[in-house]
């Protein structure tokens, strides 16, 4: 029998006490199973018993509970009662370091990993966000800018043509004025819009691999509660 096994055959043979109580027992074996290691499951099964046994001392302290006659034998009070403080206080095993103290370990060491090398993330950080912070308002800058030079040329470039009374030369001079303007202007507009756009690109690339580091840590937790 494994774990699955076991916990899966405990939560039918629960089905006759409160939803509350069986998550409860449920979790609480779980855990234990957790706490024990992967290694020690055997261990546990053979120090449990079957989910029949299990589950009688459970009802055994359920007021209200039915138990299965074959569990009132003489002396079962106390083995309910033995396996009671059982149930309040499960053995540690030996090599089986608790789940909760290695979690509490870890984030202790993440914190003061972080206090240690604050000045360093700090520095690296701000610097990621002054760049992306100026380029944004390049990107912005040049967008508008762009759209204004435009505007700009093509009323240079009208009133050049409008002022051909005042000789040829003069007004196709004004005119090409005004075309460079439009050309310089449309081109500050390309280069505004390519930065917004490798602006989202950056975004988009954020989000897909924020998205991929919660899979795989969703992953890895699952893979965890098989074992």
């Amino acid at each position: 029998m494994t774990k699955q096994e076991f916990l899966q055959r405990l939560n039918r043979l629960l089905a006759d006490v409160t939803p509350e109580e069986r998550e409860e027992a449920l979790r609480y074996y779980e855990e234990y199973f957790d706490e024990a290691g992967p290694e020690q499951e055997q261990a546990v099964l053979a120090e449990l018993g079957s989910p029949e046994k299990v589950a009688a001392i459970i009802k055994a302290n359920v007021p209200g509970s039915r138990i299965p006659p074959r569990y009132q034998a003489p002396g079962a009070g106390q083995a309910a009662a033995g396996g009671a403080a059982r149930y309040a206080n499960p053995p540690q095993y030996p090599g089986a370091a608790p789940k909760n103290d290695n979690r509490t370990l870890f984030w202790v060491a993440v914190v003061a990993a972080l206090l240690i090398l604050s000045p360093l993330w700090l520095s690296v950080l701000g610097t990621v966000f002054g760049a992306l912070l100026a380029v944004i308002i390049t990107a912005v800058a040049l967008v508008f800018s762009g759209a204004a030079v435009v505007i700009a040329g093509i009323i240079v470039t009208v009133k050049g043509f409008l002022t051909i009374g005042a000789g040829v030369g003069t007004a196709l001079l004004v005119a090409g004025m005004g075309v460079l303007d439009v050309a310089l202007g449309f081109a500050m507009l390309g280069v505004g819009f390519a930065l917004c756009m490798l602006l989202v690109w950056l975004w988009r690339m954020a989000v897909r691999g924020w998205n991929r580091a919660k899979e795989a840590m969703a992953q890895k937790k699952a893979r965890g509660n098989e074992q």
